[in-house]
């Protein structure tokens, strides 16, 4: 009965073909990606100011949910990718759903997103009753979910209240139990898409009054809010289609829902892997496809700039910026396998096809001219060029790259046209030049609002040289236009080199022949003809790797400036720079530059850095740009690594694991047929080759060139490997390479702290803390010399100024150790030295205070648990959590603390070592020492 019903509101399958993925991936992924949660111990704070918000995160590719808010006062903000005003193009809020508890005022906070299941848990305690609850937007349908369970205590009356997307009041019915309001993308006039939210509660008791639901529910209890979420773009029947989402569900029919949710999630995980040492940057590479997955979906509209998570009026109108914010975060799909998720990037641009010619007609030219501002349906919210040419070429790079790595001819088919439109524009606007033989680009600015002249800019030459390589490739696929691919291949030949200038005392890339030299503000327009241009790689000249290389090098505010990280990263990898400094600054966007929902920010972009870690991490792993595969192609020595299933070029699925600074394996599974060209990473040595199964003798060579046809799988070790080795190392875990102990007496000689004086914002964060004293901005972790220490003359002195409400905090972060993470085992004990001050010793502390002794060290282990919340006792049977030390230590003295790490930790490994302080309710300053930390 209801599937019938359902048909205009699922969600659309995948239109490209659905990801190979073997049992052995599938495996390791399922295995990895369960580590990793979001975990929030206070509300979020930044929700409704127009760019990315840090709260948890929830989506299905269309419809995307931001949870706001105590559970005394809970805002689910929902948005849609449809949601585009008619008038001005701009994306607008959806709705907003208010779940109000007040019995449960002042209770804790915890909540945890879950990406493995997409789901989002929360836990609220006040005394000894407990609301728990549970949200999730439904992967295959357009339905969001949350239930509540209620235990201890007495029944409560939660309110459900139903808004508009500026939280304001809508229009409301009822349809048998549903409460259904009508909300509009902007004034409701003309064509502005119009959605229906229709909600009940399934379980317990619901009365309905205007625009809420009061739903009472008993201990021991759960009820659960269906909510159904249909456009007026989805259907023409939005009404009526979002009540049949909900109106006669069950809870058995909700628990069938839920399970194929997070079927449709594990499915999407099975397709690739990695695992490195470093989990805050294995864990932001999952996080980010977790964060692609909620934003797009084949058959639905496109994510503009900031996904489906719009809560008011967001920058830039969310609109699809074209020169190079609406590509971005759509190359992640590639090379980690995720091709489906590419499916609703080319419709927009398609659309914009007739508005291209107009455009490019009313200025004088051919072919298609967009601007920057593009929108769904053929429409603008900024018709600005911005004194560019290169908006076209910029949305065509997805499309050729798609191509390029899936070699899918069905695909080709559908965007040639249109990408011929693009490369009959750049025929006729190029100027050939008969004194150089070459062709060059003129008055193409690559920064907006550039004056002319801007000549031959670099990034514009990368991008025309993707441009018709992919239309002489495409083309020779489909047997269409062999005079015209003649043409392309002329201009391909031809186009005007790279220009260089010296940065001091190097040759860098310029930004032009004539015009913008180098700009080092954030951007990384230098670099661009890299990545995605794919100009230069590990297989050019030593001169132009010598140069991109020293670009890379030059552009030092590009690693976490404003526009730059999406493409950066990648484009470092590809020439070959220093892999320790790309996976530092990739653990710095991970660990600093990201919220607890995984979100890397920065306040030039939203989704775009989608692709930081992604494609960073994956170019370091694996590079086929240049028609030839290279396994860790820049990878550091004495780091272990393994993927498997990244996508390289030519529709090959790549497996491949580093050990001790040797590459075990490589596995190829030929899904299009063709040569598979390797780059022997066995320095010339004879290498073994398997064909599904069968030892088919060595070969040699730099470059080994094997025949295969589709379905073929090639394995490739050192020669004399047997099969069923490479099958054992391929179904291994990483083989960490970890540290035995750490110690640190914060002297000179010893480890220097990697941080001072910073929150760790994805480790517990602050709140309600500020600074001690003298213009202090917030609280202290950092090394003091000849002040008070346990031994030596150095310790870790640490302060803050509690300042009172229920959440008073501070998490600091001390030592990293997730390059060589610290295994526990089942017998490490963390042991520290700490000496709590009174108002007797320091002033900054009030007297009869004993905030100082609500302070503990803290430690995040890779898979993101920790320490404080692990339930883990010091010998005196007191919880290690900061707040249960409060008034466990004795004040100004020194205090030994030790934890047997392995009763409650056990196998786990330690990544950053913290300091915390935690006391709800506390005002006044805290303040003392630490020495001698030990962990061993």
């Amino acid at each position: 009965m209801m599937v019938a019903a359902l048909a205009a509101t699922t969600l659309g399958t995948a239109l490209a073909p659905t990801a190979r993925a073997d049992s052995v991936t599938a495996g390791q992924a399922w295995r990895i990606v369960q580590q990793y949660t979001g975990v929030w111990t206070s509300p979020p704070t930044n929700l409704t100011n127009g760019n990315t918000v840090d709260a948890p995160m929830l989506g299905n590719g269309d419809i995307g949910v931001a949870v706001g808010g105590s559970i005394a006062d809970q805002t689910m903000y929902i948005g849609k990718n449809d949601f585009f005003s008619s008038s001005t193009h701009a994306i607008k809020p959806l709705g907003r759903i208010v779940v109000t508890d007040s019995a449960m005022s002042g209770s804790s906070y915890h909540v945890v997103q879950n990406i493995a299941q997409a789901e989002v848990d929360g836990t609220y305690t006040l005394g000894a009753q407990t609301l728990a609850t549970s949200s999730w937007v439904d992967a295959n349908a357009g339905m969001f979910v949350t239930s509540f369970t209620l235990t201890g205590g007495s029944a409560q009356t939660i309110g459900i209240t139903l808004q508009n997307g500026s939280g304001g009041t809508p229009t409301v019915t009822t349809t048998g139990s549903d409460l259904d309001a009508d909300v509009y993308a902007d004034t409701g006039s003309g064509s502005d898409p119009h959605a229906r939210i229709a909600a009940r509660t399934i379980g317990q008791t619901q009365s309905i009054s205007g625009n809420k639901i009061n739903l009472t529910i008993q201990p021991g209890t759960t009820s659960t809010l269906v909510t159904g979420i249909v456009s007026s773009i989805d259907s023409s029947s939005w009404q009526s289609s979002a009540d049949s989402l909900v109106g006669s569900l069950s809870q058995s029919d909700v628990n069938t829902h839920q399970s194929a949710h997070r079927s449709w999630w594990q499915t999407y995980w099975n397709q690739s892997y990695v695992e490195i040492p470093d989990k805050s940057v294995e864990k932001s590479w999952y996080g980010s496809l977790y964060l692609l997955a909620c934003v797009s979906r084949s058959g639905k509209t496109a994510p503009g700039l900031w996904g489906d998570w719009i809560t008011g009026s967001m920058g830039w109108n969310g609109d699809f910026h074209t020169n190079y914010n609406y590509e971005a975060p759509f190359y992640s799909a590639l090379s980690t396998n995720h091709i489906a998720q590419m499916d609703s990037y080319d419709k927009a641009v398609l659309d914009w096809q007739s508005g291209g010619q107009s455009l490019a007609t009313q200025n004088g030219y051919t072919g298609v001219l967009y601007p920057v501002g593009i929108s769904p349906g053929g429409t603008s919210a900024d018709m600005n060029l911005h004194n560019q040419k290169s908006d076209a070429v910029n949305l065509a790079s997805d499309m050729v790259m798609r191509y390029e790595y899936t070699d899918d001819s069905t695909y080709a088919a559908e965007v040639y046209p249109w990408l011929k439109q693009v490369g009959l524009f750049w025929q006729n606007y190029l100027s050939y030049n008969a004194t150089t033989g070459t062709y060059d680009i003129l008055n193409d600015a690559p920064h907006e609002d550039q004056s002319y002249p801007q000549t031959d800019s670099g990034m514009s030459i990368g991008l025309v040289h993707l441009l018709f390589q992919g239309l002489i490739d495409m083309s020779t696929a489909l047997g269409q236009d062999s005079s015209t691919r003649t043409t392309w291949q002329n201009i391909e030949t031809h186009l005007s080199p790279l220009s260089t200038m010296t940065e001091n005392g190097q040759t860098i890339l310029r930004e032009t022949q004539t015009g913008s030299d180098f700009i080092n503000d954030g951007n990384d327009i230098d670099a661009q003809a890299i990545y995605p241009g794919s100009l230069i790689g590990l297989d050019s000249s030593s001169t132009l790797l010598t140069d991109g290389r020293n670009t890379i090098g030059a552009l030092t505010n590009a690693w976490d400036g404003g526009n730059a990280p999406a493409t950066f990263y990648a484009a470092a990898a590809r020439v070959g720079y220093n892999p320790n400094t790309i996976l530092t600054n990739l653990h710095d966007e991970a660990a600093n530059q990201s919220y607890p929902n995984m979100a890397v920010h920065h306040s030039g972009g939203g989704i775009e850095n989608l692709n930081v870690t992604t494609s960073g991490l994956d170019e370091m792993l694996l590079q086929s740009f240049q028609n030839d595969v290279k396994v860790f192609a820049d990878w550091p020595t004495g780091t272990n690594a393994k993927f498997g299933d990244l996508l390289a070029y030519g529709d090959f699925l790549i497996s491949s694991s580093m050990s001790a600074n040797s590459v075990q394996y490589i596995r190829a599974v030929s899904q299009h047929g063709g040569n598979l060209v390797v780059t022997n990473p066995w320095s010339g040595s004879n290498v073994e080759v398997y064909k599904n199964g069968t030892d088919t003798g060595a070969v040699s060579g730099a470059k080994l060139t094997i025949a295969t046809s589709a379905g073929d799988t090639v394995d490739l070790a050192p020669a004399g490997t047997s099969l069923p080795t490479i099958q054992t190392e391929l179904s291994q875990p990483l083989q960490q390479t970890t540290s035995s102990s750490f110690s640190s007496g914060f002297e000179s000689t010893g480890p220097a702290p990697t941080w001072t004086d910073t929150v760790d914002t994805t480790g517990g964060g602050s709140a309600g803390v500020a600074g001690i004293c003298c213009g202090l901005t917030g609280p202290e972790a950092g090394i003091r010399t000849g002040e008070t220490s346990h031994t030596g003359s150095g310790s870790l002195m640490y302060s803050g100024l509690a300042q009172g409400g229920t959440n008073v905090h501070a998490y600091l972060k001390v030592y990293d150790l997730s390059g060589s993470p610290l295994a526990v085992g089942s017998g490490k004990t963390l042991s520290y030295w700490i000496y709590p001050q009174s108002n007797a010793t320091t002033t900054w502390v009030s007297a009869g205070s004993t905030n100082s002794t609500c302070v503990a060290v803290d430690l995040i282990f890779t898979d993101g648990s920790t320490l404080r919340d692990s339930g883990a006792v010091d010998q005196n049977g007191n919880k290690i959590h900061p707040a249960s030390q409060c008034g466990h230590l004795t004040l100004d003295a020194w205090n030994h603390v030790t934890v047997n790490l392995g009763t409650n930790n056990a196998n786990k490994q330690i990544s950053r070592i913290l300091v915390g302080f935690d006391d709800p309710n506390a005002t006044g300053g805290y303040r003392g020492y630490l020495d001698d930390l030990t962990i061993s």
